[in-house]
């Protein structure tokens, strides 16, 4: 019996908080929504078809006899591979430089610290 009351009055105590709060707004309202910019006028899209008439003209006329027409650059060829061994002197295939004192084994994906050793480099243990 000494429950009901309890319960009655934990209730009628929440009640001035329920009141206070503000209630939800409506699940239809909506949020502002910003446009993209308006798109430009007819006579301004002719205007850049112009300007690609023009560098069209300017691409298909030849270079002036003045100046060599312009070569590719060359490929940096790759330096030469730097021989790596283990830390008992054996050479060790498939090992890539991975920056100074790194190298990677490519078949495990693991990188290991190495030291100038001879004719290459040494991977320290």
């Amino acid at each position: 019996m000494k429950r009901i009351p309890l319960l009655l009055l934990a209730m009628l105590a929440t009640t001035p908080a329920l009141a206070q709060l503000k209630p939800l707004p409506p699940p239809t309202e909506t949020r502002p929504v910003s446009l993209p910019p308006p798109s430009k006028p007819a006579s301004e899209a002719s205007g850049q078809a112009a300007d690609n008439e023009r560098l069209r003209e300017r691409l298909e006329r030849p270079a002036p006899a003045g100046k060599p027409a312009a070569r590719p650059a060359a490929k940096p060829q790759p330096a030469a591979q730097v021989p790596v061994y283990d830390h008992d002197g054996r050479r060790l295939n498939g090992m890539r430089p991975a920056g100074p004192g790194r190298v990677m084994d490519t078949r495990t994906g693991r990188y290991h610290d190495t030291v100038p050793s001879g004719d290459g480099v040494r991977i320290v243990r």
